[in-house]
């Protein structure tokens, strides 16, 4: 590997409960603060800080509920995409 790797940031449409769904839903990714290592990583923003945030303080400082930091490891790129595929269909089916 040359450089550093990918770290994506999206949102989920949805809002926080939907995001929070999406994150559960996923295989491949462990969930983690720290994004660092040659697995691929993600994060839920907004429930990460709900320990020492409230709302207003995470908009005031530009957490949307429904953000997500992933850290792209070395997993093969097909089944990265399916699994993030599922995990959405889960998380817009159970609204």
């Amino acid at each position: 590997m040359k450089g550093g790797g990918p770290v994506i940031a999206f949102a989920v449409k949805g809002g926080y409960e939907a995001t929070s769904r999406f994150v559960a839903a996923l295989e491949l990714p462990t969930h983690a603060v720290s994004l660092g290592g040659v697995e691929s990583l993600i994060v839920h923003t907004a429930a990460m800080w709900s320990g020492t945030m409230n709302e207003a303080q995470m908009r005031a400082a530009g957490i949307p509920p429904n953000f997500v930091r992933f850290s792209v490891g070395l997993e093969h790129p097909d089944d990265l995409q399916r699994d993030l595929a599922q995990a959405l269909a889960r998380s817009e089916n159970n609204r």
